[in-house]
């Protein structure tokens, strides 16, 4: 596992090789399974970010943690991402975002999503206070596309199997167009994404609201006027 912190307008930490050998074989047949079921959601039916236009993404996904409501124990992927929180990345680092953040986190939820041929997710920013996104594919990459960025700062981040990034959640984020030939579609060989929304029980509450929009703003303040 390979931690780096970086400092971009904004604080991010990028993790590769999060999971070993034995611990992505297991969930990758998790993902087969889920794909071949055909549970997954389209955009209408996820609770996806929308604006004036319609929704902002064209993919496919499912919510874990409602999906093993009642037998999350039974999931790979919902126990092996409890690692991030094993293995303490966040409090490792030295950001106060993320050091005084972690201090109070103690709920997450997943979000699984599969890109494939013409899937995309416009800019949009996520309703938690930190969001860790880990990215799967069959090696080799068949996929061209689907990079991830954030447009407000220009900055892109390569998209590698087995790579997670974490970054405050109000900072605009975009995953560009995947294109897959079409010999390789419908065979699970696209862009794999598992979102891990990190808040806290009490800012999560819809009766905090203000009180999270008072925390993102001072944020907000900080991060944009240093």
């Amino acid at each position: 596992m390979d931690i780096k912190f970086f400092d971009h307008g904004f604080p991010f930490i990028i993790v590769d090789d999060l999971y070993d050998p034995e611990e992505l074989e297991e969930m990758g047949k998790e993902m087969q399974f889920l794909h071949d079921k055909g549970v997954f959601l389209d955009p209408v039916d996820s609770y996806s970010a929308w604006d004036e236009n319609g929704f902002l993404k064209n993919n496919k996904c499912i919510h874990l943690d409602e999906y093993f409501a009642k037998k999350r124990e039974k999931s790979v992927i919902l126990a092996k991402n409890r690692k991030i929180f094993t293995e303490n990345i966040l409090e490792s680092s030295k950001n106060w975002f993320f050091a005084n953040f972690i201090k109070t986190c103690d709920y997450d939820s997943t979000l699984l999503s599969y890109y494939e041929n013409n899937n995309y997710y416009r800019a949009h920013t996520d309703s938690a206070f930190v969001t860790g996104l880990c990215w799967f594919y069959q090696e080799p990459k068949r996929f061209k596309g689907g990079e991830f960025l954030f447009p407000d700062y220009k900055v892109d981040i390569e998209v590698v199997n087995n790579r997670m990034i974490f970054f405050p959640s109000f900072i605009k984020h975009q995953v560009i167009e995947v294109r897959l030939e079409p010999k390789y579609q419908g065979k699970n060989l696209g862009r794999w994404c598992m979102t891990q929304f990190l808040d806290s029980k009490s800012i999560a509450d819809t009766s905090m609201t203000q009180k999270r929009r008072e925390i993102e703003e001072q944020a907000k303040s900080v991060l944009f006027n240093r």
